[in-house]
């Protein structure tokens, strides 16, 4: 399989370019990485890119909840959140997938700081969810250098 241009950089050069782009916003940075080098050394670029377009989206979706209450134009919070509902349910599953080869106490690890029902999983979600926008801004700024 040839990789995409965008993956031919080691999982490590990934995360310093996409911490780099962020302005060193990424708050889980290791964790992070262990996703990048799960999938981009075992020939999952497509789901990388399928975890990150998820992860920008679900962030959207709780940008316009946050604004919902403010904004008239919002008619359909619930709608907005079933859909966020099923995409964090369908992250959860990108992820564990991402994770299919990792040894178990990173699968361990990942259950625990992750996909734990309690606030402070959600948090951590969260911010992992942000660094995993980041990495989708990052990529579509490359392409879009790529293509021009």
């Amino acid at each position: 399989m040839v990789k995409h241009p965008l993956y031919s950089n080691a999982p490590g050069k990934l995360i310093r370019e996409v911490d780099e782009f962020s302005g060193n916003k990424l708050k889980k940075r290791v964790d992070l990485q262990i996703i990048f080098e799960e999938t981009l050394n075992n020939d999952q670029e497509q789901l990388l890119d399928d975890i990150a377009f998820t992860s920008k989206y679900i962030q959207g979706l709780i940008r316009v909840l946050k604004e919902g209450g403010d904004n008239p134009e919002i008619k359909s919070v619930d709608h907005i959140k079933n859909d966020l509902t099923e995409s964090m349910k369908k992250i959860v599953v990108q992820l564990k997938e991402a994770l299919t080869y990792a040894d178990g106490n990173t699968k361990q690890h990942f259950e625990r700081t992750y996909f734990e029902l309690s606030q402070q999983g959600f948090m951590n979600l969260y911010d992992l969810l942000s660094d995993l926008e980041w990495t989708k801004k990052y990529l579509n700024d490359q392409k879009r250098k790529n293509f021009n």
